[in-house]
């Protein structure tokens, strides 16, 4: 019999809900996932053959990296529906270290894991920062968090970037739209178990409709292996050297502050308040996920963003269910031929879940800032301006921070990074450092 004392994201649902849930949630992850093992792979010109294994260790390890934070052991995971994947900041300089001379992959590999090993040491320094993250904040974070996702949208809507100078053409933007009007209709008409599966059946419907119009792709499928596995020390045994190594430590830095203001904010959606030692548990936990990775020759690892919103739009807060689609995420990188079916969901298909998944994450964060006190505090209206206003930079006009030095690129051009520091700051000094009152989480989660 099930524990109703039970708090939502502690919930175990029946074995089939868990499976065909946490399918949604890799499906709506895997683009993501394998999107900067290929970018760093086409950078470094590896061979088909390399690139083949950077992407089944990314998923590999984004897979226990998810498992990591979901299940948790010890002093290790924040113990949230989080999906784990590897982070776009980390991109930029993996591909410099990786192009250095004398260092090569391998360098890369030693960094990741010197800079894994840094920040689960330094996890309970940047935990102290939680006090400095009341409601006005991960408002802001998680509004942030959406609108910044709107261009990712907007561009699968119009075909991807495989469509080039057939980019939103009539026929991809149809499929968006069929795709989102199945999940509202989904939500609208379907009984409960149906609209926690709107997205996937939205997803299935959208690439039936987009393959009859001739959208579908899927000569990688023929040419993908059928087994692969993940192995350590593929690239050779890691090379440690101080100027990758620190490079990569400051990579972690900004992923430790954005990862606080996720943790916060996310455990605001779900109804769960997260402790300073939860968020040191989860960073910690992103420590050792990306020493591991590291290890298997992958990168960085931090929440994704999309699948909160799945976590919004479904009402789905069990922490087990992603647990679930970390498992599979393990076991479709052991299947590249999986993963090559998954990888050709037409991306207007995407598109249309991605409109309405990012854009319940901007409510989420609307509705967070609704319970702000802006009439008797009008400090929270410049918190909450300033900070829209500055995060959205990297978004809307990212050439404004190019002059800036090297070592600040990774905290500018994230905008989730802009608004943990611009909102805190800005709080602190307005505001002061105490504890606000906490305000009610979000009705729009259901259970």
């Amino acid at each position: 019999m099930m524990n109703t004392d039970q708090h939502p994201v502690d919930r175990v649902l029946p074995k089939r809900q868990m499976i065909t849930l946490g399918l949604q949630h890799m499906l709506v992850a895997y683009i993501g996932a394998i999107a900067v093992p290929l970018i760093v792979a086409s950078a470094l010109k590896m061979s088909p053959a390399d690139t083949t294994v950077l992407i089944s260790t990314a998923l590999f390890c984004s897979g226990i990296s998810t498992v990591l934070q979901t299940v948790g052991f010890w002093k290790f995971g924040v113990r949230l529906p989080i999906l784990q994947g590897v982070a776009f900041s980390s991109v930029g300089p993996v591909i410099a270290i990786g192009l250095s001379p004398g260092v090569g992959f391998a360098g890369v590999c030693g960094a990741v894991i010197g800079a894994g090993v840094f920040t689960m040491f330094a996890a309970p320094l940047v935990g102290r920062l939680r006090r400095f993250f009341p409601p006005v904040v991960t408002g802001c974070i998680v509004t942030v968090i959406g609108l910044q996702l709107f261009p990712v949208a907007y561009q699968w809507a119009g075909g991807g970037e495989a469509a080039r100078q057939h980019f939103g053409a009539l026929p991809f933007l149809c499929v968006a739209l069929f795709v989102a009007l199945v999940i509202l209709a989904v939500n609208r008409f379907a009984n409960a178990f149906l609209r926690n599966l709107s997205v996937l059946i939205g997803l299935v419907a959208g690439s039936v409709l987009a393959c009859a119009l001739g959208m579908g792709d899927f000569a990688n499928v023929a040419q993908a292996p059928w087994f692969t596995m993940p192995l350590p020390f593929h690239f050779g045994m890691p090379v440690f050297s101080l100027v990758p190594v620190m490079t990569m430590i400051v990579v972690m830095v900004v992923q430790m502050v954005e990862s606080m203001g996720l943790f916060v904010a996310i455990g605001d959606i779900v109804e769960k308040n997260i402790s300073e030692e939860d968020a040191v548990r989860g960073m910690r936990a992103n420590g050792l996920a990306s020493a591991i990775a590291g290890m298997f020759a992958a990168f960085p690892f931090i929440a994704f963003m999309e699948n909160v919103g799945l976590v919004i739009l479904t009402g789905v807060r069990s922490r087990w269910v992603v647990a679930v689609s970390g498992v599979l995420m393990c076991v479709v990188a052991l299947v590249p031929k999986i993963g090559a079916v998954v990888a050709s969901t037409p991306s207007a298909a995407l598109g249309g879940a991605g409109i309405a998944m990012f854009g319940v994450v901007v409510a989420a964060g609307v509705q967070t800032l609704a319970k702000v006190d802006f009439e008797k505090n009008r400090y929270n209206v410049l918190i909450v301006g300033f900070t829209i206003a500055t995060a959205l930079i990297p978004v809307m006009a990212p050439q404004v921070f190019k002059q800036m030095p090297d070592w600040t690129q990774p905290f500018v051009h994230s905008g989730v990074v802009l608004a943990c520091l611009v909102s805190v700051v800005l709080n602190a000094v307005l505001n002061g450092a105490h504890e606000e009152e906490a305000v009610p989480a979000h009705s729009m989660v259901r259970e």
